[in-house]
């Protein structure tokens, strides 16, 4: 009687054969994982810049309608210096955190510099950005109350479109409205991680 080892191996023809899938899967699994590192920013474990650039192509044609979410991180350079840079790493983990409440099925977020992030909404109506903000805003609260003494403010700014949109002017207002934003948290008075 045979085992199922040895069916196996008369199967594939030898121990030889095996040996080479084996190899080939251990090879498989190596280039997975370098994908995903690379297209993974490894300090957030968000998309980085090389997946949105690749997500953003053709996307007009993929979603009717869109919104486009633009974050940036305030006082980045403040925790670097002054804090150290474990700090600075810190305030943008906590960013992401943030970020990885509301990403889903339709809503990606990329880390696409260094203290800012995309997010893109696909196949969605304009209420779906409120609630999603709202969602966002209510997370980054949150986290806002642990005792690790770092506050994370983030400005942003949104952009919707539905039939017709270009991308890269949804992009460019969404910028713009962000530093509105950060401009009027500045001349507010919020400083170091204040929430509005």
């Amino acid at each position: 009687m045979t085992t199922a080892a040895e069916e196996f191996l008369n199967e594939v023809g030898s121990k030889d054969t095996l040996l080479l899938i084996n190899e080939q899967s251990s090879f498989i699994a190596f280039y997975e994982r370098l994908l995903e590192k690379f297209e993974l920013d490894t300090l957030t474990g968000l998309p980085g810049s090389n997946k949105y650039l690749e997500f953003k192509a053709g996307l007009e044609k993929r979603s009717p309608a869109l919104g486009i979410l633009v974050f940036d991180v305030n006082d980045l350079k403040y925790y670097n210096d002054v804090k150290g840079h474990q700090s600075g790493d810190r305030l943008l983990q906590k960013a992401a955190e943030s970020f990885h409440a509301i990403t889903g099925v339709n809503v990606h977020v990329f880390r696409t510099g260094g203290d800012e992030f995309v997010g893109i909404v696909t196949n969605c109506v304009e209420g779906d950005i409120d609630g999603i903000i709202k969602k966002w805003q209510e997370k980054l609260v949150e986290l806002n109350t642990a005792a690790d003494g770092i506050r994370c403010s983030i400005a942003h700014g949104v952009a919707f479109g539905d039939g017709g949109y270009n991308l890269n002017d949804m992009i460019a207002l969404a910028d713009e409205r962000m530093y509105a934003e950060k401009k009027r948290m500045k001349a507010a008075g919020l400083k170091l991680g204040e929430m509005r």
